[in-house]
């Protein structure tokens, strides 16, 4: 053994002792990882898989032992290394799975450690956001150390309980408020302003309980009296003051409490706040003041308690590093001395111990590792010189690849320790390193070449045991394939080939022997019946001789050589017999069939030539439907074919072994041709159905327009859409007639409307005149029908009255119609129920008072000369008036014209407004409206006819 051999430790965690196994755990370095998860997993002694698990940093291995290790101390001591590695963790992924694996296993106590113990805030978020249980929730939110992840938790909780257990026993001031803003019970508000242990909480909790009381009461009358404005300002500020507790922040929430008591000074400058909102005020202000003051203590307490820490880990992380950095001859002995003065420190407060305790253990097994290699290096100059020199004969060796491959595994971890300490000896590393590569690259390919075989016999034994499985699941099978099935099960079972996996072999291995077990039974039934067949196609072979024998008397050839082909297949059917008398039978057969077969010979003879004469004639039809086969005349073509098809039923059989190639010839022909012709017919089909599918598009395009009023724009897209139409192909000819007609139908409809648009237009702008009238006679009292009028009857009817000034304007004849009607159903709705109508513009009573004002008041601008009735003709009215004016222009000389015609036309406006107030008058019974308006038009004319005409010069 060399120097290297012995420098090198001895794997004693192979020893048969446990506590040796146990104590050598503590030495495996990373290079040992194999080694490390062989002992947690398989090792049969609890206190090595517990030493393993505490060095093993690997989540998914953590929670697998955790969940099937036998033992309780190994499996708890999984699970605190899970915990421990999600608090310590410094990236959010490792720590999230890490606490997804607590999570399957139900560890939820160990998680919420996890939550509030971990240094990066970040991380912390990521694993309250996986927490669903409430409690756990609440209980970070309790004991965090830090206000985020405090609020983060508290966040997540929905439980009405735990956000009341949170308010009442949490200290920290910025939970215990937060979660009493999302309390809005009555008695969880009076259980937290009672016994909260956050003082702060307490009296915010007081605060809302007095809202809500406040809220339930009946407003009283306060002694100072605020307006309105005043009074929401107040109360504005007053609940800006009582939401200061709820700020986290104590910066932000002193800010925040000096605006609002700027804004409270400014307001009580300007106005005289009421006493009880002022002392509400005040006691909000010293609640926000006490919350702010006590949250910049636990501020304080925080940054107290976190320098204490770093000073009492200050000792700790100096030893730590000076390990970390540790080389040389005399470090083993300073090393001693460092972890005596780690021992003898005092002991470490549970929330940093885990992590400094790792780190130590890290750092003194990366120290021992150092020194390892030290010792290593300095051999190893040495043997990388004759392992270079070794590892080149391997490589120019003419061993076979297997045994290159099993030797330089061998030698592989020589190799990789030397690798390391290459500096020793650069030329030797040098060649080591191109022998390395160069076995590596063997290798692989040797591995690529097995990886490929073991894939190909999984992949050829898989399909066997497929074929195996379906056989047996058959209903029935014949002897010749199980005897073949069970050889290839027992070839695949004996040859023991390589593969993939050893899962894959004993799930194979099992496959083909449930098979062997399901097939040999049957098999072995198969050959006991076959012997018995034999041994009965026996005496049917014995029989069948005789008959071919008695066939020798047969004189018709056609006859003779029909029976001996019956004869031939009915042999064909029992030919299987016992081997040394179905011998003997098949010779006394053949020899009766021969005799036969050459006294007919002559007559087969003349048959072949007219077979050959009927092959000829098929050929030649063969030919002329080849011919055929490519030609795109479908009609004529396919009636040609027919014909063919015809004449070939007419001919005979043609010579053997010919029929199924010249029918296959024939029939390819066939097959060509008129697969060609569906194909066209398919094809067509299908530009039938786009063009269809185009034509129901342009259709409903056309049905779209059919009652547009877009008039220009419809009837422009119309005619497109009639152009188009006719630049799409033709459709199925059923389908042809009915979606003409279809947008034909569209067309037509939409055109005729354009014809008559503006009678259309007409009755668009009536619409809505005929509306108003159909509503107010839907409100007209009928026989049988309520007596009182209808509610709202008088804001109905002014609404209809306004929509009916807002309708458009119609021709005069038309609008006169609706205007009687809408009058006349005005009327009778006054008439029928005059007392709802009382005291407004359409009370009866004052619209006859009116009206007869307004009649007076014409006929007071009537002239009195005109007054008086007269016996003279209209000529003779306008002489006589003609003669006054040309008196009354001599006496005056003319001066006073002018200022009659001022009155004139001040008189003729007075009677035109007039007209226009008595177009406006509500509606009144018609007894009573007739002579009304009888006696207003009679004295509008009568003012119109005697008012002088000027007479231009």
């Amino acid at each position: 053994m060399g120097i290297l051999e012995k420098l090198r430790p001895q794997p004693r965690w192979k020893h048969a002792d446990p506590a040796v196994r146990a104590a050598a755990v503590y030495d495996l370095g990373p290079e040992d990882a194999d080694a490390l998860r062989a002992l947690a997993r398989e090792d049969a002694d609890a206190r090595v898989r517990r030493a393993a698990v505490n060095r093993i940093d690997e989540l998914p291995l953590l929670a697998d032992v955790a969940r099937t290790d036998p033992d309780e101390d190994v499996r708890a001591d999984a699970v605190r290394g899970l915990a421990g590695l999600a608090a310590e963790a410094d990236e959010a992924a490792r720590a999230v799975d890490a606490v997804r694996h607590l999570l399957s296993l139900g560890r939820t106590r160990e998680i919420v450690v996890a939550a509030r113990e971990n240094r990066d805030a970040a991380i912390r978020s990521a694993i309250i956001d996986l927490i669903d249980e409430g409690k756990a929730l609440g209980s970070i939110s309790r004991h965090a150390a830090d206000a985020q992840t405090r609020l983060r938790a508290l966040a997540r909780v929905s439980d009405p309980a735990e956000l009341l257990n949170v308010a009442l026993k949490s200290e920290h001031t910025d939970t215990a408020v937060a979660a009493l803003e999302r309390i809005e019970a009555a008695d969880a508000l009076s259980a937290v302003a009672k016994g909260a242990r956050n003082k702060v909480a307490g009296r915010r909790a007081k605060t809302k309980v007095r809202q809500l009381e406040e809220s339930a009461q009946p407003p009283t009358a306060p002694a100072v009296r605020m307006s309105a404005d005043d009074a929401q300002r107040a109360r504005q500020l007053l609940h800006r003051a009582e939401a200061v507790v709820a700020i986290a922040e104590p910066d932000e929430a002193a800010r925040a409490l000096a605006d609002v008591r700027l804004e409270w000074a400014e307001l009580g400058a300007d106005v005289e706040v009421e006493t009880a909102l002022t002392q509400q005020f005040e006691s909000a202000s010293e609640a926000a003041r006490e919350a702010i003051a006590e949250r910049q203590q636990e501020r304080a307490a925080d940054e107290d308690r976190a320098r204490a820490i770093a000073q009492e880990q200050a000792d700790r992380l100096a030893i730590v590093r000076e390990i970390e950095e540790l080389t040389g001859e005399a470090a083993a002995d300073r090393i001693a001395e460092l972890r005596v003065q780690w021992d003898s420190l005092p002991p470490m407060p549970s929330e940093y111990a885990a992590s400094l305790n790792r780190r130590f253990q890290d750092a003194s097994r990366a120290f021992e590792d150092r020194e390892r290699r030290r010792l290593l290096a300095a051999a190893a100059a040495g043997r990388l010189e004759t392992l270079a020199t070794e590892l080149e004969q391997l490589v120019a060796s003419g061993q076979s690849a297997e045994e290159i491959i099993a030797r330089w595994r061998g030698l592989r971890r020589d190799a990789d320790v030397l690798r390391e300490h290459a500096a020793a000896n650069p030329s030797a590393a040098e060649r080591l390193e191109r022998a390395v590569a160069a076995l590596e690259e063997k290798e692989h390919e040797h591995q690529h070449v097995r990886d490929k075989q073991e894939q190909d016999n999984l992949r050829r034994l898989q399909q066997l045991c497929r074929q195996l499985e379906t056989l047996a699941a058959a209903e029935q099978i014949t002897l010749k394939a199980g005897d073949r099935a069970l050889r290839d099960i027992r070839t695949a079972l004996d040859q023991r080939v390589p593969l993939p996996s050893k899962k894959d072999r004993q799930e194979l291995h099992a496959r083909l022997e449930h098979a062997r077990a399901i097939i040999a039974p049957r098999v072995q039934e198969l050959r006991d019946a076959d012997e018995w067949q034999r041994w009965a196609n026996l005496q049917v072979q014995e029989e069948l001789c005789r008959e071919m024998e008695a066939l020798k008397s047969e004189e018709n050839p056609d006859t003779a050589s029909r029976r001996m082909r019956e004869l031939q297949g009915r042999w064909k059917e029992v030919a299987l017999a016992p081997r040394t008398q179905g011998e003997a039978m098949w010779r006394r057969f053949k020899t009766a069939q021969d005799e036969i077969f050459n006294r007919t010979a002559a007559h087969f003879a003349a048959q072949n030539a007219e077979r050959s004469t009927n092959l000829v004639k098929k050929q030649a039809l063969v030919e002329r439907a080849e011919a055929l086969a490519p030609s795109s005349d479908w009609v004529k073509t396919a009636a040609e074919m027919q014909a063919l098809q015809a004449e070939w039923k007419t001919i005979g059989p043609v010579s053997r072994g010919q029929e199924k190639a010249v029918w296959e010839r024939f029939r390819s022909a066939c097959d060509r041709f008129f697969t060609r012709r569906q194909e066209d017919l398919k094809r067509r089909k299908d530009e039938w159905a786009s063009n269809l599918a185009r034509k129901e598009a342009l259709c409903a395009q056309a049905e779209a327009l059919a009652e547009s009023s877009d008039w220009n724009a419809s009837a422009a897209t119309l005619k497109k859409l009639q152009a188009e139409w006719k630049t799409v192909g033709p459709v199925r000819k059923a389908k042809s007639e009915v979606v003409w007609q279809r947008f034909r139908e569209a067309c037509d409809r939409f055109f005729e409307r354009y014809k008559h648009r503006d009678s259309l237009e007409l009755q668009e702008k009536a619409k809505a005149r005929d509306e108003v009238i159909r509503e107010l006679e839907g409100l007209l009292p009928y026989e049988g029908g309520p007596t009182d009028p209808p509610e709202h009857l008088y804001k109905t009817i002014q609404d209809a009255r306004a929509r009916w000034q807002q309708a458009p304007e119609l021709p005069r004849g038309l609008q006169q119609d609706l205007a009687a009607r809408y009058y006349q159903t005005l009327g009778r709705l006054v008439a029928a129920w005059p007392s709802a109508f009382t005291g407004t513009d359409l009370d009866p009573d004052t619209t006859r008072k009116r009206m007869e004002k307004l009649v007076t008041r014409v006929e007071e601008l009537v002239p009195e000369s005109s007054r008086s009735p007269a016996q003279l003709s209209p000529a003779e009215q306008l002489a006589q008036r003609w003669r006054e004016r040309l008196a009354t222009n001599t006496m005056t000389g003319g001066k006073s014209a002018d200022t009659d015609e001022s009155r004139w036309r001040a008189a003729e406006q007075e009677v035109r407004n007039a007209q226009a107030q008595w177009a406006r008058f509500g509606p009144l019974p018609a007894e009573v409206a007739a002579p009304l308006n009888e006696r207003f038009q009679r004295a509008c004319r009568r003012f119109y006819d005697t008012r002088p005409r000027v007479v231009k010069a």
